[in-house]
């Protein structure tokens, strides 16, 4: 990286601090951020208008099956039973249209809103009229179907697997076709003797009507027990996150399935008391069903209010880095949340550490909600897909946290800046290393090897003029000064090129041209230990260049008398430390040499150190990372 980009890169990170700092004083204001979020969950999706018919529909409709069933001279001995079966319509109904307003991508709302208009059709088997009655007994269990799907769609409306798509087409085939066809066999029922006749009577047939019923309810008991054990399954998959919403609506469905299993097996058995009493008992868990669900929300909302409550009071302390995530994983009770940092001006996702990030895929069981902050976005949480069944509650801790996302991504982003400009400086000497290299081979490969050859004409010119005395003694000086500077020359010459990158560091190894380097040392230096094995590439140049200026600065001026190296690989590191028993009082800024060599270290993740006490030598210690 030259000067004008390293000046670009302090110009970004001056920024970037600053940012940092206005988003520290706007901290406290994260409470108004939380209600604008609250609000965002609440707004009406235009589906109200829409709405409002039905709901009067299904008023009306209540209305009209209390009317029906009160006014009907075979069902007056049916006490309770109207008051429960208004309720138990009605309460899916309201319920129904609440989740079906409040969160309209979801089928649960609509499908417990069919559930509540379905029930009061079956009242129409109640009515004094055979064309009336015979309708609402072909039509009396449809509910049970549609409940099935609500209960296995439960709580996203969707049916996840071919299981659970043949478990409800076992519920509407129980409740449709295997209903409607020992109707075409039968005559009347033990429960109302007085009902009117059945128009859609084909032949009758106590036999095979009986056949068929038997047939019906075991169909329908094992639907019943299939949906208690999709349930408890799902009950057990659940996070902690999950089954506050999905416990009272999973038991009090799950409990209704297995009654309706029990009752429908006791009245194939001939226990009709017990199967009596039994349809009492799964009516009354079965008209819980739509209170249990709002009950869920509430607990739900509950928890999440106080929940982000709680996210605030720890981010009003200014949490440490790191702490960001921890709090948020606590709000949304979701451990394996992880953070993901936007990063403009490269278009990415980053981690903590600045490492690029991929946004998990569909059907990977993890989702991303992104977090913006004034109109940008600056991060994302990545979190178990069963928060989606609580989006307000994402959307709010997201806008609670805003502003320590921007705090957190200003420093991540501010981080990568400076893991680049790292990783431009390692770059610019690896480009100086290559850039040695092939100068060395030039010089060795052309101008040096001219050079000899030079001096091998020369001296075969002398050895021919050696039979010519007169030319012999008139030019036998300037030959001998000419051979003389080439000889020199030749030898400058390798000596710049050894200084460059010495040939026998890339042939030989470090060991090698370290023992070299002490030979050619004016002062004695021993070498007292070297690694077995050879290190990086990188790694071996640099400790190559440390060992050869700290000689270079002991010859110059430490006035010492001996001097030693040691280079070893310790922790995953190598450790090269020259010292020598000189005169000290060395400083790391006193020369171009050491700071060139700092910056080489530092270059390659590692660190120079210099212990120089004044009259008691010097240690030059470099630490580079080997991994």
């Amino acid at each position: 990286m030259d000067a004008a980009s390293s000046t670009a890169v302090s110009v970004s990170g001056a920024r970037i601090l600053k940012r940092l700092a206005a988003s520290n004083r706007a901290l406290r204001g994260s409470e108004r951020i939380l209600w604008h979020g609250a609000r965002h969950g609440d707004e009406s999706s235009g589906l109200l208008p829409a709405l409002a018919p039905i709901a009067v529909g299904g008023l009306l409709a209540g209305l009209a099956a209390l009317a029906l069933t009160l006014s009907s001279e075979h069902t007056a001995n049916r006490g309770a039973y109207p008051l429960l079966s208004l309720a138990i319509g009605w309460g899916f109904i309201g319920a129904g249209l609440f989740a079906w307003w409040r969160r309209p991508e979801n089928r649960v709302g609509s499908l417990m809103t069919v559930v509540g208009f379905a029930w009061f059709l079956a009242s129409l088997s109640d009515s004094d009229v055979a064309l009336v009655h015979t309708i609402g007994l072909f039509v009396g269990l449809v509910w049970g179907g549609v409940l099935v799907q609500m209960l296995i769609a439960f709580p996203s409306g969707r049916l996840e697997s071919g299981r659970e798509r043949a478990i409800v087409a076992a519920g509407y085939l129980a409740t449709t076709l295997l209903h409607a066809l020992p109707l075409l066999f039968s005559e009347g029922s033990r429960e109302c003797p007085g009902c009117p006749s059945n128009l859609a009577l084909a032949k009758p047939d106590a036999g095979l009507a009986g056949a068929l019923f038997v047939g019906q309810r075991s169909v329908i008991a094992v639907v019943g027990l299939s949906v208690c054990a999709t349930l408890a399954r799902r009950w057990g998959s659940a996070t902690p996150a999950q089954r506050r919403s999905l416990a009272p609506v999973l038991w009090t469905g799950g409990v209704t399935g297995a009654l309706v299993a029990f009752s429908a097996t006791a009245e194939s058995g001939g226990l009709y008391a017990l199967s009596d009493a039994l349809d009492w008992a799964y009516l009354t868990t079965f008209a819980t069903v739509p209170f249990a669900f709002l009950g869920g929300l509430l607990r739900t909302r509950l928890h999440g209010a106080g929940a982000v409550s709680e996210l605030i009071q720890r981010l009003s302390e200014a949490p440490q880095p790191g702490e960001l995530r921890h709090a948020l994983a606590t709000a949304l009770s979701d451990r394996s949340l992880t953070l993901a940092y936007w990063l403009e001006d490269e278009q990415r996702y980053v981690d903590r550490s600045g490492q690029a990030v991929d946004l998990p895929a569909a059907g990977s069981g993890r989702v991303a909600t992104t977090v913006e902050h004034e109109g940008r976005c600056v991060a994302a949480l990545v979190h178990d897909s069963a928060l989606c069944e609580e989006p307000e509650l994402v959307r709010a801790a997201g806008a609670a946290a805003a502003l320590s996302l921007e705090n957190e991504r200003l420093d991540v982003e501010l981080r990568a800046r400076l893991e680049e400009l790292r990783a431009s400086r390692a770059r610019l000497v690896e480009a100086g290393d290559a850039e040695r290299r092939r100068i060395e081979r030039d010089l060795h490969d052309g101008t040096q090897q001219r050079l000899v050859s030079l001096l091998l004409n020369l001296k075969l010119a002398r050895r021919k003029a050696g039979g010519q005395p007169e030319a012999a003694s008139e030019n036998g000086a300037l030959l001998d000064e000419v051979e003389r500077e080439l000889g020199q020359a030749l030898a400058e010459l390798r000596t710049l090129a050894s200084g460059i990158l010495p040939p026998v560091l890339s042939d030989r190894g470090l060991e090698v041209a370290v023992e070299e380097l002490a030979t050619r040392s004016p002062v004695a230096v021993e070498v007292e230990e070297m690694p077995r094995e050879r290190l990086p590439e990188r790694v071996e140049v640099a400790a190559y260049f440390v060992v050869s200026e700290a000689l270079c600065n002991v010859a110059k001026y430490a006035r010492a008398s001996a001097a030693s190296v040691r280079v070893a690989r310790l922790d995953g590191s190598a450790v090269i430390e020259v010292s020598d028993d000189g005169v000290g009082g060395v400083k790391l800024g006193d020369g171009s040499g050491l700071r060139g060599l700092a910056d080489r270290v530092g270059a390659l993740e590692g660190r120079l150190v210099l212990d120089s006490p004044t009259g008691r030598g010097t240690t030059v210690r470099a630490e580079i990372p080997c991994a």
